[in-house]
């Protein structure tokens, strides 16, 4: 009697295990697909200009700035570019709390104007996860920035959408 019982309860437990693991499966997608606005304005300090091989170059500095949903936030962002203007960029928006955070690629095209330091882009960014309330983000939208590369900064806007952050 006592072995029926052990198998049973661990088929029971078993099965209880399959039906939390397909619930948790289903809920998960949904939250991901729940967007809401987003719009990130933020500042970049460029602290190094590498020349790569293949005429590539990588800026890498530190972002600060104000997000929906995230609020202030600080990162690190690299971003890699051609002579043609192409460019790709990876970010990270840690919020203040130090908890939460969201990562963007962004990738897009960039012109200057002759002799300027000035050098607009245009793009567009993916939301490709995060931690805390952002863990498993996802959204989308486009980015224009400024850089000045005279004075080694740069701006930029972020609008469109973002999974709604995990209050929980």
């Amino acid at each position: 009697m006592r072995r029926l019982w052990n198998t049973a309860s661990r088929r029971i437990g078993s099965s209880l295990v399959v039906i939390v693991l397909t619930l948790c499966g289903l809920v998960a997608p949904a939250a991901a697909d729940d967007q809401v606005p987003f719009t990130a304005e933020g500042t970049a300090v460029i602290a190094s200009v590498t020349h790569l091989p293949g005429g590539l170059t990588q800026l890498s500095g530190s972002a600060s700035g104000n997000a929906t949903h995230l609020g202030n936030f600080t990162g690190p962002m690299t971003r890699i570019q051609d002579h043609q203007g192409n460019f790709g960029t990876t970010a990270v928006f840690v919020g203040a709390n130090g908890t939460d955070s969201v990562f963007l690629a962004v990738s897009g095209h960039s012109e200057s104007a002759g002799g300027s330091c000035v050098v607009t882009s245009t793009g567009t960014y993916t939301v490709t996860g995060g931690t805390g309330a952002f863990a498993g983000a996802t959204g989308s939208g486009t980015i224009t920035t400024e850089i000045d590369r005279c004075e080694g900064t740069a701006t930029g806007t972020y609008e469109g959408t973002i999974s709604r952050p995990n209050a929980g």
